[in-house]
């Protein structure tokens, strides 16, 4: 009664019938196709399984039927090693001692090990419904995780746990290291105009061109992600030194026709590169790297274009209003006001 009454046939050894294997295959490819369609309205996820697994086969067969002699010998030595695999997980099963019921002590250890802890706890593994891989769903899944073990909410661990941690504690990392970099250009550009309006002016390529850069993301349905969210701090330091340069122009001529100038030519030549550069990884396979390079093709592009054009024409107005830029040269003295704002003449 203990053993299993199961036997199983000799093995064949005789060479595999690539022609008899391919319209096997190929009438199994038939009957996938047809579960698909059948199961596409009621039950799209399966129908996209079959419908993998029918493309599976098509790519199996090309393999198969290519001119390598070497094929049918492969296909046989799979064969015997998949039929000596059954062997032996049946001959294990009818081995088995069923004169009690199984005991922890009976697990492998590496079983054992995985799921019962040196203090005898026990692991219990919760499966989500939804994809959790969506930062929402993780969010949603250990929320109610935690409030169901109350005050043992640090014993809820996992891959899932694991990943929302990550990802919150590195988009937390770089929206605080964004605002640093803004504190330090800050300060940075007010020491060297010692102006509080030529900072707010410096600060408008970045503000305007990632208020366009968020616009377009959202109209695309780009988010931020763990590869993407590093180029906060990135495209503030870059976009920033497109307005330093047009307003140390300003301060030299008094005038604000940045584009037919050397700097205009060069704040566009230097964003155009930047842009080759940071563009050429949204031609990448990998997700990740390839919204990297889209976000801050975009973040740059955007900069650079509102510096050439709004920052100008700002400029421009407020030199009606009265408003004009001087920089101080070394050795001057008090000849020349600091720069900054004047009172009209």
């Amino acid at each position: 009664e203990g053993a299993l009454s199961l036997h199983f046939a000799p093995e064949d050894t005789r060479p595999i019938d690539l022609d008899s294997l391919n319209m096997t295959l190929w009438s199994t490819m038939g009957y996938l196709a047809l579960a698909a369609d059948e199961l596409q309205k009621d039950r799209p996820e399966l129908a996209r399984q079959l419908s993998g697994l029918r493309q599976t086969i098509v790519d199996f067969r090309v393999n198969m039927l290519a001119p390598d002699p070497a094929i049918p010998k492969r296909l046989q030595q799979y064969q015997t090693a998949l039929f000596d695999d059954i062997r032996g997980t049946f001959d294990a099963l009818g081995t088995q001692d069923v004169s009690s019921r199984l005991r922890p002590e009976d697990l492998p250890p590496a079983l054992r090990n995985q799921f019962i802890g040196v203090t005898g706890k026990c692991e219990v593994q919760v499966w989500p419904k939804a994809d959790i891989w969506s930062h929402a769903n993780q969010r949603e899944f250990i929320s109610e995780l935690r409030q169901a073990l109350d005050g043992s909410a640090d014993r809820v661990t996992g891959t899932p746990v694991q990943l929302y941690e990550y990802t919150t504690l590195l988009k937390d990392s770089y929206q605080q290291a964004a605002l640093y970099a803004l504190i330090a250009i800050v300060v940075m550009v007010f020491l060297h105009f010692r102006s509080a309006v030529c900072v707010i002016l410096s600060l408008l390529p970045v503000v305007i061109g990632a208020t366009w850069t968020v616009g377009l993301m959202s109209m695309t349905g780009i988010q931020f992600n763990p590869a993407n969210i590093m180029t906060l701090p990135l495209v503030i330091g870059i976009g920033v030194t497109n307005g330093i340069h047009i307003l140390n122009r300003v301060a030299e001529e008094h005038k604000a026709t940045i584009l037919s100038k050397s700097t205009g030519k060069a704040v566009l030549v230097s964003g155009l590169t930047a842009i080759t550069g940071f563009g050429s990884l949204s031609l990448g396979k990998h997700q990740g790297i390839r919204s990297l390079g889209i976000v801050m093709a975009t973040g740059i592009a955007a900069c650079m274009i509102a510096g050439l054009t709004f920052l100008p024409a700002v400029i421009n107005v407020l030199g009606r209003m009265g408003w004009s830029l001087t920089k101080r040269r070394p050795g001057s003295g008090n000849a020349e006001p600091p720069p900054g704002l004047e009172e009209p003449r």
